[in-house]
């Protein structure tokens, strides 16, 4: 889970370890503070490029199980805990929104809200029937997203 303060937790981690390499070793400690700054942001970056790179394989928005993605989900989790769970991008469903959708081969859907970087809410819609045939990578269109409302609701998380 995601701490509520993690960005200032970093900076003060930061401005520390430089503090405590200029107090120990004046200018060479200073050095290795920006050297160890730096090499955790590379390992960051390259964890962030590990994932997205293990998520491109498959279709955009598209989930084995809606219901098992549903399972997983809770409240706070961040986006790249998501994307480790659903092991695909989700489709975004307006614009100036959080809010991101993922769909099964059954039809199923389910939109997930972030706010502030992490799951806020969730609802699943559940459809009776056949694997649907048409490919499900297209983007989502006002239409698509108003007809979720006709759908029975598996359950939501407010």
């Amino acid at each position: 889970m995601k701490v509520p303060f993690q960005r200032t937790i970093n900076a003060v981690l930061m401005a520390s370890a430089l503090l405590a390499g200029w107090w120990a070793f004046r200018w060479a400690g200073l050095v290795l503070g920006i050297t160890v700054i730096a090499f955790w942001s590379i390992l960051q970056f390259n964890r962030a490029s590990r994932q997205l790179r293990n998520v491109a394989d498959r279709p955009k928005g598209m989930v084995d199980s809606v219901v098992t993605l549903q399972s997983k989900l809770g409240h706070g989790m961040t986006m790249a805990e998501v994307l480790d769970i659903s092991k695909s991008l989700g489709q975004r469903v307006n614009e100036r929104g959080n809010d991101w959708l993922w769909r099964d081969s059954y039809g199923n859907q389910i939109v997930v809200s972030f706010r502030r970087g992490s799951v806020e809410r969730w609802s699943a819609t559940r459809t009776e029937g056949q694997p649907s045939a048409a490919p499900v990578s297209r983007p989502v269109s006002v239409q698509e997203t108003a007809r979720v409302a006709d759908r029975a609701p598996i359950a939501a998380a407010a």
